[in-house]
């Protein structure tokens, strides 16, 4: 694609979008702002003077990231039937996604000081928000109504930092991971009905 160098607007939209699929497929230090403006055909100087800085350029992308993930998991708690269905369906995502990428894309991000702020900030959010989801499950029949929230958001927290911390060491797969802790958690959760959609999941899943 063809950028005009005099439409500022433009880079900045081109940039971000160009950016942040270079991280999400290789990890924030793979990010070269040298690499980002051949892409655009345009100069180094310029993209310093529209972001500042490398950091101020992964900032917009991991907002725009954020916002975007926000919006799509509001708009499928409100489409779909159940919050189980909806968990399950971004389980499939991160899966494929990590067969395709290196896991660890927010890597070394005490480079990046306003990065690490503003990561961390969405996990607490995220907590907030997975609570309030899981809830919404116990009214909707497919959690069990006798569970204590905040032991339950502590083992969930206890369980994506050990999976993310074992995918770094490379000695098992993403999915592996996935099937023998957030889905092992789900499944003792599970109400029956949340359980027969487990196993329909499970069997697709050893299907593949």
């Amino acid at each position: 694609m063809i950028i005009n160098p005099s439409n500022r607007e433009e880079i900045r939209e081109r940039a971000i979008e160009t950016t942040s699929e270079i991280v999400l497929r290789c990890g924030n230090l793979s990010v070269r702002m040298d690499d980002v403006a051949q892409e655009l055909s345009v100069s180094k100087r310029t993209l310093y003077e529209i972001f500042g800085s490398k950091e101020e350029l992964l900032l917009e992308c991991m907002n725009r990231h954020i916002a975007r993930m926000s919006k799509m998991l509001e708009e499928e708690i409100g489409r779909e039937e159940d919050v189980l269905t909806v968990f399950l369906k971004h389980l499939e995502v991160l899966i494929n996604e990590s067969r395709e990428r290196d896991h660890n894309k927010f890597e070394d991000m005490d480079k990046y000081p306003k990065l690490k702020k503003l990561f961390h900030e969405h996990l607490a959010d995220m907590a907030r928000r997975m609570r309030g989801f899981m809830e919404l499950g116990v009214k909707q029949g497919v959690f069990r109504d006798d569970l204590n929230m905040d032991v339950l958001m502590k083992a969930f927290s206890a369980m994506g930092t050990m999976a993310n911390k074992e995918a770094d060491r490379g000695e098992f797969r993403y999915d592996e991971l996935i099937d023998g802790t957030l889905v092992v958690l789900l499944r003792g959760i599970a109400s029956p009905k949340g359980m027969a959609k487990l196993e329909k999941y499970r069997y697709k899943s050893n299907n593949r």
